[in-house]
């Protein structure tokens, strides 16, 4: 078995090799299905069935935390990679840089730029342009990735909201910008420790705004409220990247993701922590979540191709949605309100909300899949001008498979992942590609 600690350059050694697991691309997209339902989806109807339904979408904004666990996780799972190596932060910001930065800012330019000059020159949206206005009066807080600390101050979501849902993509930015600086600076031997004083600190945070009587969006938005999400995926990279955990780590993330999803059904029959507005939530809530997510994220990523929970996250559609979900969490909002500018009267109301749905995710796919085409994809082949550092090592010290960079960016097409299958009844590690 290759093992995974650090050697005595102060290099960390990479998970084992060989085989993308594709049923990481599967949880990247549950996590925005999680997103589209809360946001674009309310069934009207009564019945059992419409209740499950709504009950699952009305939690559906955890979709985000799932994002932020499976982000701490892969960032730190390369930066640990790479660290003391040369170009570590050069390619880390230039990798990070094409791949979010050019959807980012053209998704901007147009809600800015391009919108307000058409409502001008065809003079027959006034209210658009009115909507606009208002929400331009704050752009220099997108343009800086500062939006989320716009809505904690103001205590409330912006209005209009058609960028609402960027407030995440501020937090996950802030976190690439800093974390690499603090990876550095840590011993791997320090990082679980920081990784829970971070867990603390949020949850400290978010207790004494509550308390203090902030509205919940403040105890929502910030980024500092939200490390414990970032930490706790940061801790299980980390973990599995040291032998003296690694084998516990691996043995025991089943369990508890089983354990801990129970327990949080359970809790929420009396003390409902999936409503995102609720006491329980913005104290300890978040916490929880991050818990179930990053023991589901590791026992999807060490479990192997052949285990129940892989093969449902390996299912063409999900994996579809993991592919796209950066173009599809960007646009997913907008595109939701158009379609309720659609006149679907005539429709009974029972289907109305699923017609709407159905209508968003048609659209978002399209113009998701002709963002990665025209867009991203073609960005993303200038990563080859700065390969990762643990891309670039000599013969004698061969290259890791390298983890999916982030959580918004969908993974290169010639990436490899690695994945461990489980142990034969002799004991013997097997290890397999799925490709």
């Amino acid at each position: 078995m290759s093992s995974t600690k650090a050697d005595t350059s102060g290099h960390v050694r990479a998970l084992d090799t060989a085989g993308h697991v594709r049923a990481l691309d599967g949880v990247r997209g549950l996590a925005i299905l999680l997103v589209f339902l809360y946001d674009c989806l309310r069934p009207e109807a009564g019945g059992p069935i419409n209740y499950v339904i709504r009950r699952i979408c009305t939690a559906g904004w955890i979709g985000v935390d799932l994002f932020f666990v499976l982000s701490g996780f892969l960032i730190t799972g390369i930066l640990l990679d790479s660290k003391g190596r040369p170009g570590y932060f050069s390619s880390f910001f230039l990798r990070r840089s094409v791949r979010i930065f050019p959807l980012y800012y053209i998704a901007l330019a147009f809600t800015f730029v391009v919108l307000p000059m058409w409502c001008r020159w065809s003079g027959g949206h006034p209210e658009l342009e009115s909507k606009l206005a208002a929400l331009s009066a704050d752009q220099v807080w997108y343009w800086t990735y500062l939006q989320n600390w716009l809505f904690a101050f103001r205590q409330s979501w912006p209005e209009p909201d058609y960028l609402k849902h960027f407030w995440s993509l501020a937090i996950e930015e802030q976190f690439y910008l800093v974390w690499p600086f603090v990876v550095a600076a840590v011993s791997l031997r320090s990082m679980p420790a920081l990784c829970l004083a971070m867990i603390g600190t949020s949850v400290a945070v978010r207790t004494g705004l509550y308390l203090n009587g902030y509205h919940w969006v403040t105890t929502f938005a910030p980024t500092i409220c939200r490390l414990d999400g970032l930490a706790m995926g940061a801790l299980a990279a980390t973990l599995l990247r040291t032998d003296s955990w690694r084998d516990r780590v691996t043995r025991w993330s089943p369990p508890i993701a089983a354990a801990s999803l129970v327990g949080l059904f359970a809790v929420d029959k009396v003390w409902p922590v999936l409503a995102n507005d609720h006491v329980g939530t913005h104290t300890i809530g978040h916490t929880f979540f991050a818990v179930v997510f990053a023991s589901f994220i590791v026992t999807a990523r060490t479990s192997g191709e052949r285990s129940w929970l892989a093969r449902g996250l390996s299912n063409s559609f999900l994996v579809l949605l993991g592919q796209l979900s950066y173009g599809l969490y960007v646009f997913h909002r907008p595109i939701h309100k158009f379609v309720l500018g659609w006149n679907l009267d005539g429709l009974p109301a029972g289907l109305r909300s699923y017609a709407e749905f159905a209508a968003t995710l048609g659209l978002s796919l399209l113009v998701a899949g002709l963002s990665w085409i025209l867009i991203e994809k073609p960005m993303l082949r200038l990563k080859r001008y700065f390969p990762r550092p643990d891309e670039t090592r000599d013969s004698s010290n061969p290259p890791p498979a390298p983890e999916a960079e982030s959580v918004q960016p969908t993974p290169d097409p010639d990436y490899h992942w690695p994945v461990r299958e489980p142990k034969e009844p002799r004991g013997a590690e097997v290890v397999t590609s799925l490709r």
